[in-house]
């Protein structure tokens, strides 16, 4: 699927959009302490909710005005090349942010890391491994950086929608991570102009990342951390041969296209 824009986005306008997201958490969790004095920050599971919902709504404003004029148009490509890579290249990132945590530690917000993978119960699970990738996918690639394509080009529009995405991110410890994975699923998407890999790849990451909180990599990291590291070398170049077959592979008869105004880059060319 990707979403067609009959005007596109100014870098402005894709950073209202940020901003509206960031008010659809934020305005809740003030007016509820002003009525009750509760912090909503010491509920991250509510908060995840909150922040998918919020997400939503911003998604529902864009392709219901009528002067930007999203709206879906389905369509499916995927083949087992591009399943198995998309999968194989989310393990390999997790891995690689893992170490790069390890080696360069960032502090850790624990009141705003409700965007991170909550294990706590299967709803919760539901909810922060596809639903939230589901929509941040749809908002940030297929929204945000779509409609930066029709204005600017491939480099830019894939910088400014990972950089949106990675301040979505509110916890400085999720940064990196959500820049590299912004980079990764916006290139795929750059490529294949198809939101199914995109979300493939972003829900694969986000079953990784979690599989991984439960195994605990640090003990790993302490007890052998030569083969720890090498492992984490060998996850990069991966990324980087996966990079490399992401381009050999054919690209779908049937491309994203404005409906009107000026064409859009190649996905080669991009």
């Amino acid at each position: 699927m990707y979403v067609k824009t009959r005007h596109g986005l100014s870098l402005n306008g894709a950073w209202r959009m940020q901003i509206a997201l960031f008010a659809g958490w934020i305005i809740p969790c003030v007016v509820v302490f002003l009525a009750s004095g509760l912090n909503l920050l010491q509920f991250p599971v509510m908060l995840s909710w909150l922040y998918l919902l919020g997400g939503v709504s911003v998604i529902l404003c864009a392709l219901i005005r009528k002067r930007d004029n999203f709206h879906f148009v389905p369509r499916l490509f995927m083949n087992t090349e591009l399943f198995v890579l998309c999968i194989s290249m989310a393990i390999a990132l997790v891995i690689v942010k893992d170490g790069l945590g390890t080696l360069l530690p960032l502090p850790i917000w624990s009141d705003m890391s409700f965007t991170s993978i909550q294990t706590g119960s299967a709803v919760s699970i539901i909810c922060t491994v596809a639903l939230m990738a589901m929509m941040e996918e749809i908002l940030f690639r297929g929204i945000i950086m779509e409609a930066l394509l029709y204005r600017y080009s491939g480099s830019i529009a894939l910088l400014q929608s990972s950089l949106l995405y990675m301040l979505a991110h509110p916890d400085p410890a999720q940064m990196p991570g959500a820049f590299m994975l912004g980079l990764l699923s916006g290139t795929l998407y750059l490529r294949f102009r198809d939101l199914c890999p995109s979300m493939l790849l972003h829900i694969s990451y986000n079953a990784a990342a979690a599989l991984l909180l439960n195994v605990g990599s640090q003990h790993f990291a302490q007890d052998s951390p030569f083969a720890y590291y090498i492992m984490v070398a060998g996850c990069i170049a991966a990324l980087a041969g996966g990079y490399v077959l992401m381009q050999r592979i054919p690209l779908p008869k049937t491309k994203a296209a404005p409906l009107q105004g000026k064409p859009l880059l190649h996905p080669e060319k991009a």
